[in-house]
């Protein structure tokens, strides 16, 4: 790699292929140019059992190419596998959404919008999906609120999960322990070379790093017999962050519905049952969440939402909620009238609205801002409505934020009030449909 990385020098981004060795899914890319770099990306399975399914892999290998588009964002991708027009359009799709607001920040609207090329493909759907839908569902555990209420839903009607991540980390590997399930990890390692790109002048932001996990799920539970892969998304993720020539740009979007709905229309034309991916809590708010965590006690002093925990680089994560990032501050809004004063000051180790330099950062999330934080936010009505509980209870009162933001009660009380009230659609299958019912299993 030369001295210095100039992403106008790049012409394409080949997505070479794949290869596996040892338990390991090697892929491969190649950014085109005078001074071409090439990457390889490696996801580490360990034990799961048997190889990888060839077409869950040339998924995964379309998916994770992001990471390395982006690097440069060229006009062209060429596959050089063979792929179906359908693939194609899934990375399409995947881009135009997933990278909206990495070009956004970057000022790059054409990087949604490569042109697409190479081989088709002419091997017909399988014949028939043998894959056992009740078999051992496999749950992406995050560390955060959503992931506990999918596990006590399945705990509650006596289903016992097989918990899921891609890498280790102290609140998801926390979160694990308390909950007592088995659980199954796997390693993603990102190549060095585009860490150093990045340091050199490449393009760099965010990337759909759901769906990325979510294409491993999908091997992991093909390849280790375990049924449907449960997420734990929900209704929010829908609602993007700003308006942009003409798009939503949605810092959520491999959460959203829209993904969920693509990725399982790409199984069903590849003739696997698309049933084996889901969201368990798409159809419910963030407020519903909240009202179902707050029965899990157990979990509030492992679980964490702030992101500084989940920092590549070890040296750099935080220990604890950074008390000043979007989620620290949606978190702590949202469970402020559910848990209470001395219970939040506990789990945060602050408080949060006593700190004015959350002034701002609030305000964006309460839809008084100036937009949507680019993070995994809930919509406004549910910050404004829970803000508002929280300057009539008198033991936050006195607060300076609390204070201020009580000044707005007319402008909150406006934001409050659901813009869509309707139910969610949702993908949740029949076998499944009681799990959020709160009825306990009967003994």
């Amino acid at each position: 790699m030369s001295e210095s990385f100039r992403p106008e020098s790049f012409d394409a981004l080949v997505i070479d292929g794949n290869d596996w060795v040892d338990g390991r899914l090697e892929l491969h890319y190649t950014l085109r140019g005078p001074d071409p770099v090439s990457f390889t990306e490696v996801i580490d399975f360990g034990d799961i059992g048997a190889a990888p399914d060839p077409v869950l892999a040339r998924l995964l290998t379309l998916t994770c190419s992001l990471s390395y588009y982006k690097a440069a964002a060229p006009a062209r991708i060429e596959i050089a596998f063979p792929t179906h027009d359908f693939e194609k359009r899934y990375l399409s799709e995947l881009i135009e959404g997933g990278l909206g607001e990495f070009a956004y920040t970057n000022q790059l609207p054409a990087a949604l919008t490569p042109e697409i090329d190479g081989p088709a493909a002419t091997e017909g759907p399988r014949d028939g999906d043998d894959w056992d839908p009740a078999a051992t569902p496999l749950v992406p555990v995050g560390g955060g609120k959503d992931s506990v209420v999918s596990i006590e839903a399945f705990r509650r009607h006596g289903v016992a999960p097989m918990l899921f991540s891609v890498n280790r980390y102290d609140p998801i590997d926390r979160c694990i322990e308390v909950s007592g399930f088995d659980s199954v990890h796997v390693r993603r390692r990102i190549d060095r070379r585009l860490i150093q790109a990045n340091a050199e002048g490449a393009y760099n932001g965010h990337v759909p790093v759901t769906a990325i996990n979510s294409v491993i799920g999908l091997i992991v539970a093909d390849a280790g017999g375990f049924g449907p892969v449960v997420l734990s998304n929900e209704r929010s993720s829908n609602v993007g962050n700003v308006e942009w020539l003409g798009r939503d740009i949605n810092h959520q979007w491999s959460k959203s519905l829209a993904y969920e709905t693509l990725l399982r229309d790409t199984l069903a034309r590849h003739g696997f049952n698309p049933d084996r991916y889901f969201s368990l809590l798409r159809g419910l708010s963030e407020s519903q969440i909240a009202d179902r965590f707050a029965t899990s006690g157990e979990y509030f002093g492992v679980f964490t939402s702030c992101n500084r925990l989940f920092a590549l680089d070890p040296s750099r994560r935080a220990s604890s909620w950074c008390g000043h990032c979007p989620k620290c501050q949606f978190v702590f809004v949202l469970l402020a009238p559910r848990l209470g004063r001395p219970t939040l000051e506990q789990i945060f180790g602050r408080n949060l609205f006593a700190d004015t330099g959350n002034r701002d950062g609030m305000a964006d999330i309460l839809g008084i801002g100036v937009h949507k934080p680019f993070e995994c936010v809930g919509e406004y009505h549910e910050a404004a409505e829970a803000m508002l509980a929280v300057i009539d209870d008198p033991q936050w009162q006195g607060l300076e934020l609390v204070d201020d933001f009580a000044e707005q009660r007319a402008q909150l009380a406006v934001v409050a009030v659901d813009p869509d009230p309707s139910p969610a659609e949702h993908h949740v299958p029949e076998r499944y449909a009681n799990l959020l019912e709160t009825k306990p299993v009967d003994d």
